[in-house]
C-alpha cells in the first residue's frame, strides 16, 4: 500500500510541476499581451480588440490550475479557530470530512464541466472566434485532478489517523 502511494504521490508531483511551469507561461504571456495592449492603445491609438478576451480566457485557466495546486498541498481550504483547539486525533477526523466533502464538490465541478463544455464547445467566443468550451475543458480537467489529490489526501488522513490513535493507545 505505501508503495503505491509513493508511486501516485510521484505522479503528482511530477503533474503539479507541470502545473506550475504552465501559471508561469500563462503569467508571462498575461504580462506581454497587457503591456503590448497598453502601449497599441494608449501610444498608437489603435487598440486590439482581442487582448481582453484572450486576458480573460487566460486568467480563468489559470486560476483553476491555481487552485489545483492548492488542493494538492492541501493549504486551499482551512478553519482554524476551531480546528487548532482539537487533538491530533480530532483534526484528522475534521481533515477527513473536508477532503471527502472536498472531494464530492470537485467530482461535482468534473461532471457539470464535462456537460457544460458539451453545450459550449460549439459555440464561439465573439472577437477571436475560439470555442467557448476552453475554459470549461480546463475546469474539467482540473477537476478532475482535484478529486485525485483530494483522494490521495484522505489517504494520508486515515494513515495519519492510524498514527494517532496508535500513540493515544
Amino acid at each position: 500500500m505505501n508503495r503505491g502511494i509513493e508511486r501516485a504521490e510521484h505522479l503528482f508531483r511530477r503533474i503539479i510541476k507541470l502545473e506550475e511551469a504552465i501559471c508561469v507561461v500563462l503569467q508571462i504571456i498575461m504580462l506581454l499581451i497587457c503591456f503590448a495592449a497598453v502601449v497599441k492603445r494608449y501610444f498608437f491609438n489603435a487598440p486590439w480588440a482581442w487582448t481582453d478576451e484572450i486576458q480573460l480566457l487566460l486568467l480563468v485557466i489559470y486560476g483553476y490550475l491555481a487552485i489545483s495546486i492548492d488542493v494538492y498541498r492541501d493549504n486551499h481550504v482551512a478553519l482554524t479557530g476551531m480546528y487548532k483547539h482539537l487533538s491530533k486525533r480530532g483534526k484528522v477526523v475534521l481533515d477527513l470530512i473536508r477532503h471527502v466533502l472536498l472531494g464530492g464538490f470537485f467530482c461535482l465541478m468534473t461532471y457539470y464541466g464535462w456537460k457544460v463544455y458539451g453545450i459550449k464547445a460549439r459555440k464561439l467566443l465573439t472577437v477571436t472566434h475560439l470555442s467557448q468550451g476552453i475554459v470549461f475543458m480546463a475546469q474539467t480537467i482540473c477537476a478532475a485532478l482535484m478529486v485525485l489529490y483530494c483522494l490521495m489526501n484522505f489517504v494520508k488522513a486515515v494513515k495519519g489517523f492510524r498514527e494517532a490513535s496508535a500513540n493515544e493507545v
